[in-house]
């Protein structure tokens, strides 16, 4: 198993659009996942469509690419769904259509950027106007839209939230997102270095350690550096702890929104203690600055493991005591179980990732299914639920900490010798000479990440492509909250509690 695939592009030339259509029927009906899929301009005028695809087996990762039309190519949204918003992504960066796409409006752009404006064309413009926003219009006796946003009464990012509804019960939501856009993948093309870890983990701010180690991870396959057993235990070790941290928020979170003040207050204090747990690591509360291309930084050999494994314990044991009476108590029952429903059928169908994919009967865990090094003999266990609502979801997170703990403690008990204070130097690259892809796959504590470069024969990324968990799961929450009263949006949202700047790369 590994959790950073090469594949040799120069000795396989693109396929046509229809055997690329092939491959991905296949493989949704073979029980492989959609991880990426992008465009690239290689040359003028020029564009190929990778897909990368995997998971049914340990390790399984396998690749297509196709030649499109500067202009158009038919939408593959109906062989495999999960296609959606990358198509409306690709038409978006290079001006490609996807003909037949379900929706014609712009996923990354609003109506203040320049008309014509494709940030990652090459050859200019592919037309000349960029499309207006449209919002889908839901007819029929006492439909009203309530329209949140972008600006938010909380110091929380923007993003617009357009409710259709009969009464109180929500018909349709429609989630325009775009308000932030950072042109990260640009910024990430170049000679690579520590440059793209530094940008990776400002990617998403509350997951700087699942992107840095997917990026440290890439950049290493490409350099020949592999990172130390030291190295790898820390990193491992790093996103289980920023795991835990985000889910104690998380059950913090969906406790202040029910009025539940003992999960609120409980909670919010035990995220700050495994932030202080990430701190120790990495000198950072948010865990930037932990990785290296090749190894982890300095502060990192200084810990002492079984100190960080008796405080780790501690931990746990609080983390027991107040998730037990939070999911216990019937108020709390009352008020989740059964709001927001994410169809198991529905998530599947979406390729909802992580927590939400997990919690809609969806068995899918990088850590088990990709597994980096320290991972390998012995992945976290995977919690899976059937119910799909915001109890599960929770539910879910509470078992996915207990699980991280456990792992955590048998990795601590041998974190084998501290001797990578500083990067490794370069060795030869791990890919044949030519154009390479390269894909990196991390499971992050919203879930499944994934970070591909194309990098040419002398070494430079030329195209650089970033999936974060949001990205996939934005839709599955629009699913979810149908049939619900619009008071229960927030309750919802936070279940999922998905990233605004993941998704606005």
């Amino acid at each position: 198993m590994s959790c950073v695939h090469a594949f040799d592009l120069s000795a396989h030339p693109p396929r046509p659009e229809e055997d690329l259509r092939s491959f991905l029927r296949e493989q949704t009906a073979g029980g492989d996942r959609l991880l990426v899929f992008f465009a690239e301009e290689p040359s003028p005028g020029r564009i190929l469509l990778h897909a990368v695809s995997g998971g049914s087996g340990p390790g399984r990762c396998v690749h297509a690419c196709a030649e499109a039309s500067p202009r158009s190519f038919r939408t593959f949204t109906d062989v495999c769904p999960g296609t959606h918003w990358f198509e409306r992504e690709i038409y978006d960066m290079f001006g490609i259509v996807p003909e037949g796409h379900p929706e014609s409006n712009p996923l990354r752009f609003h109506e203040g950027w320049p008309k014509g404006f494709f940030p990652l064309r090459g050859a200019g413009p592919a037309s000349e106007q960029r499309r207006g926003y449209r919002f889908l219009r839901i007819r029929g006796e006492g439909i009203h839209e309530v329209a949140v946003g972008p600006v938010h009464a909380g110091i929380i990012e923007p993003g617009h939230f357009r409710f259709s509804c009969a009464g109180e019960t929500i018909q349709n939501l429609e989630i325009r997102l775009g308000y932030q856009h950072k042109g990260t993948e640009s910024l990430l093309r170049g000679k690579p270095g520590m440059r793209q870890v530094l940008l990776s983990e400002s990617i998403s701010g509350d997951t700087a350690v699942g992107h840095s180690n997917a990026c440290a991870r890439l950049l290493e396959r490409i350099a020949g550096t592999p990172a130390g057993f030291w190295a790898e235990t820390c990193r491992s070790a790093a996103l289980e702890i920023e795991r835990i941290a985000n889910h104690c928020g998380d059950l913090g979170g969906l406790s202040t929104d029910i009025g539940y003040l003992f999960g609120a207050a409980h909670f919010a204090r035990l995220r700050g203690t495994a932030l202080n747990l990430l701190m120790r690591l990495s000198g950072s509360r948010f865990g930037r600055g932990l990785n290296r291309v090749g190894g982890i930084g300095p502060r990192v050999p200084g810990i002492d493991p079984g100190a960080l494994s008796a405080e780790l314990r501690a931990l746990l044991a609080e983390i027991e005591k107040a998730g037990e009476i939070l999911l216990d108590a019937p108020s709390v029952v009352s008020r989740m179980e059964g709001t927001g429903r994410l169809l198991p059928h529905t998530a599947e169908t979406l390729q909802v990732v992580g927590v939400a994919g997990r919690a809609s009967g969806r068995d899918i865990d990088a850590r088990r299914d990709f597994a980096p090094p320290r991972f390998a003999e012995r992945p976290p266990k995977v919690v899976v639920a059937a119910e799909g609502d915001v109890l599960a979801r929770a539910r879910v997170r509470y078992e996915e900490m207990r699980s991280s703990c456990a792992w955590l403690s048998a990795a601590l008990a041998s974190p084998g010798a501290p001797d990578e204070t500083s990067p490794s130097r370069p060795g030869p690259p791990s890919a044949p000479g030519g154009r390479a892809l390269f894909v990196s796959i991390e499971e992050g504590w919203r879930g499944e990440i994934v970070h591909a470069a194309i990098v040419e024969a002398g070494g430079d990324i030329a195209r650089y492509k970033v999936v974060d968990p949001s990205f996939r799961n934005w839709p599955g929450l629009a699913f979810a909250v149908r049939r619900n009263v619009i008071s229960d949006f927030p309750l919802c949202n936070k279940s999922f509690n998905l990233s605004y700047s993941g998704a606005d790369l």
